[in-house]
């Protein structure tokens, strides 16, 4: 069977929107890795704050 050069547009519409999405799929894939990836690798702008870091009121009132 020898298939024509036309196609059918529905069918190539159809392969366009899966070939992007697919495209799309791995590349936020790859992203959120990344940015996972990124994130554990850099240090924190300010070391978090222990109980003797907050300041006590100056009393009642």
């Amino acid at each position: 069977m020898i298939r024509s050069p036309l196609s059918d547009p529905l069918e190539t519409a159809l392969s366009w929107v899966w070939a992007l999405g697919t495209a799309a799929g791995l590349t936020m894939v790859g992203l959120l890795a990344h940015t996972e990836h990124s994130s554990a690798q850099i240090p924190l702008a300010q070391p978090t704050l222990s109980a003797e870091d907050v300041p006590l009121a100056d009393g009642p009132g």
